[in-house]
């Protein structure tokens, strides 16, 4: 336990990493939104995804996060499930103070200042910001938790076998994404899987249950490399 500690405050030792540098960029994608808001205030308002920067951060992040501390760790004679079990509690902490600033930044927005005067909606979306603010909250928390995991399952194949073995992963998974469609388009399964889709994905948060799902099983798969990663 005290070695699971000793990684979660290593990695929030770096508070500009892991709190300050997200919403740097995100506030001048912000900023640079709300000018553009302020010069055309379109009677629709102005809808931007410049919200998704925080969300590529935090996947960099999840790649840069093992990169960085896995050997320095080891080096010090921290076990690999210490330093795992550690490294998801700092992640899954800093996860939910962003959740936090994220739905009262959504709410200050589409109630208290009107779309910052001048119609933007930047943290409130549709399809991403409904039904009640704990729903959406742990919508937020899942997803940032799942983009981190991504990051650092690529980042454990690379510890586990090494260059080769992420180019692969790479290859295999670009034929996924390349093959898979030329297969349904194929099989006529377009039209089959829009129905579904419709039917059962009406707002973001109907994701989560699938975004935990990938979570789990993405931290279950690194947490295997890892036991066995050499430094």
């Amino acid at each position: 336990m005290n070695r699971t500690l000793g990684i979660f405050r290593m990695h929030w030792r770096d508070k500009f990493s892991v709190l300050v540098l997200p919403w740097v960029i995100c506030g001048f994608s912000f900023v640079v939104n709300l000018i553009v808001g302020a010069g055309v205030r379109p009677e629709e308002g102005i809808y931007t995804g410049g919200l998704s920067s925080i969300y590529v951060y935090v996947f960099v992040a999840g790649i840069v996060i093992l990169a960085q501390t896995f050997p320095f760790a080891l080096g010090m004679g921290v076990r690999r499930t210490d330093y795992f079990w550690g490294t998801l509690a700092a992640t899954a902490s800093s996860s939910a103070i962003t959740t936090v600033v994220l739905i009262l930044l959504s709410e200050a927005e589409a109630g208290w200042l009107n779309g910052w005067g001048v119609g933007l909606h930047f943290f409130h979306l549709p399809f991403v910001h409904e039904g009640p603010a704990w729903l959406q909250a742990a919508t937020h928390f899942t997803l940032l938790m799942t983009l981190i995991l991504i990051g650092f399952f690529i980042s454990a194949v690379y510890r586990r076998f090494g260059k080769f073995g992420l180019y692969a992963f790479g290859l295999v998974a670009l034929l996924v994404f390349i093959v898979g469609p030329l297969l349904l388009t194929y099989f006529e399964r377009w039209d089959d899987i829009g129905r579904w889709v419709e039917a059962n994905f009406h707002t973001l948060n109907d994701l989560t249950p699938w975004l935990l799902l990938v979570a789990v099983l993405l931290g279950l798969g690194s947490y295997g490399m890892l036991r066995k990663a050499t430094i």
